[in-house]
């Protein structure tokens, strides 16, 4: 049943829609109860019985047959990618390492199978959650099968991950939620998802933050008033933590800035953030602050950071704390999304501009702590190397030297051995 040579596809474009997942999610869940149960209690006790046939049930009603694969840190179905909560993604994690204990990366549900082989292949999952196991190779169970996918696995001898599948995965998992946040403007702010979204971004920071700043700057999806949400809050999140704030005090601003964006940036015009705090204070408020992710300090620590925006003036022009970094990242955004009809902007774009304004509209502090965390040439800025061909900056070269960065050129990633110079930004209109 294995098969060393498969591969596994890019999910495609449509694998974020939450609604076609949802049954898929559900079997995802049961299995790691049922998985669980098993290793505790045994295949005889009522509990994996009863666990079995809500499993069976589960598999039922995602429709037969499908094939789930766990390629480290992601999950798929039928090779889309499934958007996972925090909960789900770490029940996820532990079932992935089961199977690449067991040698394979792909469970497929061909038939409905019976409670009896759900106990056997949960039993069997049960031994691989406790380290690298051959029991798959000498049972067969009607309706599963499975099989390797060459490189997909864990390893035998490290536990890490694949730091850039991770990244990318995260944060665009964020987007996604991030949108479906904006869809949902009539509603109650849904403080667990927001939350969800600040800490996947902080753990695609802490795992590959070259990786995410090239998923969010270079990927050719559209941007979305979630990927601009999302661009707003990891900037946040990445320059806080670079300064050392507390975690707390990262999270909370993250979280503003979330909401403030995902209210301000909705729209082709974009609203300034007084008028974007006008608006989503009152869906943060519509909801118990003790649904803030478990966390009602947190949920006021988000609301106090609006009602600040939204019913204060900046002194001298400019905010106090937190609020100036959320107004320097949230302006930059804002510029980029006015100007997205005529000219493609990066970041450094962006960046340039603000450091070249005359009048001092932006925190020289909070701009010097952003140029530190993402560097001075951050990945999709255009440059021009010294043979005068024009290519994007994609992460930090060998060198160190933040001029010398690597640069995709033509379809090859290049590593400028003399220093590159920044390219103006382009036209809609061409190149």
């Amino acid at each position: 049943m294995n098969n060393p040579h498969a591969t596994l596809e890019l999910p495609h474009s449509g694998a974020f829609e939450a609604s076609d997942n949802v049954p898929t999610i559900a079997v995802l869940e049961r299995l790691f109860v049922l998985t669980k149960t098993v290793g505790t209690l045994g295949t005889t006790h009522p509990s994996a019985l009863e666990n079995a046939a809500t499993t069976r049930d589960a598999i039922s009603a995602a429709k037969p047959p499908f094939s789930m694969q766990f390629v480290r840190e992601a999950t798929f179905r039928d090779r889309s990618l499934l958007p996972l909560d925090l909960e789900g993604f770490q029940r996820s994690q532990v079932l992935s390492r089961a199977m690449s204990h067991c040698g394979v990366q792909e469970l497929a549900f061909d038939a409905l199978p019976s409670p009896a082989d759900l106990l056997r292949l949960a039993q069997i999952l049960a031994r691989g959650v406790q380290g690298p196991t051959d029991w798959l190779e000498s049972v067969s169970l009607k309706g599963i099968s499975w099989r390797e996918i060459a490189g997909a696995g864990w390893g035998a001898e490290s536990q890490a991950i694949d730091p850039d599948l991770f990244a990318v995965t995260q944060l665009a998992l964020a987007i996604a939620e991030a949108d479906r946040l904006v869809a949902a403007h009539t509603e109650p702010w849904h403080w667990t998802a927001g939350v969800g979204i600040v800490r996947r971004l902080e753990r695609a920071l802490e795992v590959d933050s070259a990786a995410a700043d090239r998923a969010l700057e270079l990927a050719p999806a559209p941007w979305s008033p979630g990927r601009r949400a999302v661009a707003v809050t990891m900037r946040v999140v990445a320059v806080l933590r670079e300064v050392g704030a507390l975690a707390g005090t990262t999270r909370a601003a993250g979280h503003a800035a979330l909401v403030l964006a995902a209210h301000g940036m909705a729209t082709n015009n974009a609203l300034t953030m007084q008028e974007a705090a006008a608006q989503g204070l009152p869906r943060l408020l519509a909801t118990s602050l003790e649904s803030a992710g478990g966390a009602a300090r947190h949920g006021i620590r988000v609301c106090a950071l609006l009602n600040a925006v939204h019913r204060r003036t900046a002194f001298h022009g400019r905010w106090v704390g937190a609020i100036g970094l959320v107004d320097v990242l949230y302006e930059l955004e804002r510029r980029r999304q006015k100007d997205q009809q005529t000219v493609q902007l990066s970041l450094a774009d962006l960046l340039a501009g603000a450091l070249s304004e005359p009048d001092g509209r932006f925190d020289p502090l909070w701009l010097r702590a952003l140029v530190a965390a993402v560097g001075q040439l951050p990945p999709g800025a255009r440059v021009r190397l010294a043979d005068g061909r024009v290519g994007v900056v994609l992460q930090l070269g060998p060198s160190g030297d933040p001029w010398r960065p690597m640069v995709l050129v033509q379809g090859q990633m290049v590593e400028p051995q003399q220093p590159v110079r920044l390219q103006a930004a382009v036209g809609r209109a061409g190149q």
